[in-house]
């Protein structure tokens, strides 16, 4: 598993260690980003972690089908 930040549809960004699965993906240990918090977009997010001004709200394990998820950003940190 690895860090990513997932761009559902209606608008959903979470973060976490994803899955793969047959029908999708599984988000574990999932967070919503609700205020990026940043200048540079979900890029920032990605590679330097979020910031002091990020909101994250704890989700739990979050279950995306294939068919929702728009666009996949793999963390560094």
């Amino acid at each position: 598993m690895q860090k990513e930040i997932v761009v559902i549809q209606a608008g959903w960004v979470v973060m976490g260690d994803v899955e793969e699965t047959t029908a999708g993906i599984t988000v574990h240990g999932a967070s919503v980003i609700r205020n990026w918090g940043t200048t540079k977009g979900l890029g920032e997010i990605a590679i330097h972690g979020p910031t002091k001004s990020t909101t994250l709200d704890p989700a739990g394990e979050v279950r995306v089908p294939a068919h929702a998820v728009l666009m996949r950003i793999i963390c560094k940190s």
